[in-house]
């Protein structure tokens, strides 16, 4: 395996390649653009909560909704509460960032802070 560079998301590696791919590209756009940052971080929870789900027998379908995924994922005991919170934050700082073009330096760091570790 290739050295990855510098990056709180290394350990996505042994678990799944595109969860690690969007984790380095969410920290690239960090700096310039917070906004795509946020978008691949709401990327990769979508995927991330996918993975759990067809991991523990939950994946109805794909196209599922983040939400219901999430509250079903919290109802049926596979997710707690405030792992599923924390999830529902990035969910909805994601939508700001793609519906309505906002995000900040702030919530940029605090989805890092959320999934990277």
């Amino acid at each position: 395996m290739a050295k990855l560079p510098l990056t709180n998301f290394a350990h996505l590696a042994q678990h799944d390649e595109q969860l690690l791919r969007l984790g380095l590209l969410a920290e690239k756009y960090f700096a310039d653009d917070p906004n795509t940052c946020l978008l691949k971080l709401r990327q990769l929870s979508e995927v991330l909560a996918q993975l759990v789900a067809a991991r523990t027998g939950q994946l109805i379908a794909p196209e599922e909704t983040q939400y219901d995924l999430l509250r079903r994922l919290q109802d049926s005991g596979v997710v707690p509460r405030e792992v599923a919170q924390l999830f529902g934050e990035i969910r909805r700082t994601g939508n700001a960032a793609s519906h309505a073009l906002e995000g900040d330096h702030r919530g940029a760091l605090s989805g890092l802070k959320i999934l990277g570790s």
